[in-house]
C-alpha cells in the first residue's frame, strides 16, 4: 500500500506581507524618475511654448509693411503700448502678456535700423584686353566700391520671457530677422 502524505501547497499571509513591503520598496525610486520626468516635460512644454510664440509674433510683425514700423518717439492715446529708448533707431513694442497652463509669457518687440553696405567687384575691362593682362585677374583694374544704405534695413527682434512654475528665475527666448525695404531703391 502506498500512503501519501498531504503537502498543503500555497503561501502564507507572512510570505505574501513580505512581498508586498519588498514590492514598495522596489517601487519608490521608479516613482522618483517618474515625478522628475514629469518635471521636466512641463518645462519642456513651456520652452516649447515660448519658442512657438517667439516664431508667431516674428512672423506676424514681418508681416506688417516696412513703413508701418515708424521708429522714434511715440506716444499719446494711439500709442500706448509703443516707447522709445530715447533714440529715434529703435521701437519697443510690448505684445503681452499671455497665460497658458498656469505660465505667464511676456513678450516684446523690437525694431531697430541697420545700416546695409555692399561691396560690389568691378572690372577695367580696358585693361583686361591687354595682352599682358590676358591671363592675369589681378591686374584687370578691379575696384571694390562700397555703398551705403542707412534706411533700407530694419532688424525685429522678438523676446519672450515667463517662469517656470516652482522658478525663481526668468527664462528667455529671442529671435531676430531682418527686413529690407527693397521698392525704395
Amino acid at each position: 500500500m502506498i500512503r501519501t502524505k498531504n503537502v498543503k501547497k500555497g503561501f502564507t499571509l507572512t510570505e505574501i506581507m513580505l512581498a508586498c513591503v519588498l514590492m514598495a520598496f522596489a517601487f519608490l525610486p521608479i516613482m522618483g524618475v517618474m515625478s522628475s520626468s514629469i518635471k521636466a516635460t512641463e518645462k519642456d512644454e513651456a520652452t516649447q511654448k515660448a519658442v512657438s510664440l517667439c516664431q508667431e509674433k516674428l512672423n506676424m510683425c514681418l508681416q506688417m509693411p516696412f513703413e508701418d514700423m515708424a521708429l522714434g518717439t511715440h506716444g499719446g492715446d494711439t500709442a500706448k503700448s509703443l516707447s522709445s529708448k530715447n533714440t529715434t533707431n529703435q521701437l519697443v513694442l510690448r505684445l503681452g502678456p499671455e497665460k497658458f497652463d498656469n505660465i505667464t509669457y511676456k513678450s516684446q518687440l523690437v525694431v531697430s535700423k541697420q545700416s546695409v553696405t555692399f561691396s560690389v567687384p568691378t572690372c577695367d575691362f580696358a585693361l583686361k584686353g591687354e595682352e599682358k593682362n590676358k591671363n592675369n585677374p589681378d591686374a584687370w583694374g578691379w575696384t571694390y566700391p562700397s555703398y551705403t544704405f542707412d534706411d533700407m534695413v530694419k532688424r525685429y527682434t522678438v523676446t519672450v520671457t515667463w517662469r517656470d512654475q516652482g522658478s525663481k528665475t526668468d527664462k528667455t527666448y529671442t529671435l531676430s530677422s531682418l527686413k529690407a525695404d527693397i521698392r525704395k531703391r
